[in-house]
């Protein structure tokens, strides 16, 4: 068995716990060495937050790579274990003792171009002025309006940016795409949540410069004119579980962390 350990160096400050990784994958008798996207591993070991993670979602989805989160964030929805875990659960893995969960990928494309996010596609406009838009989807027309941008969702990005925006929750295990806008000047416009099947596109009809954003990276100039066309991805992020843990008990703990208390 070979681990590659990906570690944030913002949150993981001075290797402490990418080592701890490495020392404790000896101890138990598993090859580990720092990650490298141009390698081959059995098992990823994310050191950092969920950010950390969607950074090498796309290369777990490409190689069918498991990926074992390690808590340095404040969030934590992928991640799956403490440092203080890290010898108990190489351990598990080195025995087979897990079960995987997969996440869904969605595919943006754009001047034939794939970007690929486990989180979010996001269309925003690079000022302070909002840009004009239409959406359709399946090539029907689902709306014309002007907004700060967009956001199409997998259900594991539901948590995130879009429900920030005022998007659904969705359980992670429903195949759908969940389109979200961001300050729409309408009161019309609502969030929409659309099969991972059909066809989504985005286009920017003002003269508003904007820009495509996937899994909160800039990746392309969306310039007047320019349609981004969006779908499922038959992909799959893969994540190491120790135990079958409740999404909407966790999401109820995580949004109850988040939230501000004088106590």
């Amino acid at each position: 068995m070979k681990i590659g350990v990906y570690s944030n160096p913002h949150k993981d400050i001075g290797n402490t716990v990418k080592d701890a990784v490495l020392s404790a994958a000896q101890k138990v008798g598993i090859q580990a060495e720092p990650f490298s996207f141009e390698d081959k591993y059995d098992f990823i070991v994310s050191v950092g937050g969920d950010g950390t993670i969607l950074r090498i979602a796309k290369y777990s989805a490409l190689n069918d790579t498991p990926i074992l989160g390690v808590n340095m964030g404040t969030v934590g929805f992928l991640t799956e274990i403490e440092p203080a875990e890290i010898e108990s659960a190489l351990n598990k893995l080195k025995h087979r003792e897990y079960i995987l969960e997969r996440r869904a990928l969605i595919d943006a494309e754009l001047d034939g171009t794939h970007y690929y996010a486990l989180n979010d596609i996001v269309v925003r406009s690079c000022s302070v002025r909002m840009m004009a838009m239409e959406v359709r989807v399946s090539g029907e027309l689902i709306d014309k309006f002007t907004c700060d941008g967009y956001i199409a969702c997998t259900p594991t990005g539901s948590t995130a940016y879009s429900l920030s925006a005022g998007g659904a929750v969705i359980g992670p295990n429903t195949p759908v795409i969940a389109l979200t806008p961001i300050n729409p000047h309408t009161l019309r416009t609502k969030p929409i949540v659309v099969g991972s099947f059909e066809n989504v596109t985005m286009k920017s009809t003002g003269v508003t410069e904007a820009a495509l954003y996937a899994d909160g990276e800039y990746t392309a100039e969306l310039s007047s004119g320019k349609c981004v066309s969006i779908t499922g991805w038959d992909r799959s992020a893969l994540f190491v579980r120790f135990a079958k843990k409740s999404f909407y008990s966790r999401l109820l703990n995580k949004l109850n962390y988040w939230s501000a208390s004088e106590d």
